[in-house]
């Protein structure tokens, strides 16, 4: 059961961290406190980074 549910964090690593980032920043809404504001901007930069990285953009190199 548990490595299911890793396995699918790790296939929709990009929408779980997202998820993460939407629920933080709703956290700031709700605390007025600017540590979760922070925490989610970096956890959005993170994300943005690993789907840059992802192989899926890297089909055309393949064929050189």
């Amino acid at each position: 059961m548990m490595s299911a549910i890793w396995q699918s964090i790790v296939k929709y690593e990009f929408w779980v961290l997202m998820t993460i980032c939407v629920g933080l920043f709703i956290a700031e809404r709700v605390t007025e406190d600017a540590t979760f504001a922070s925490i989610a901007t970096l956890i959005f930069i993170v994300a943005t980074t690993r789907l840059a990285m992802h192989p899926m953009w890297k089909k055309d190199e393949q064929g050189e």
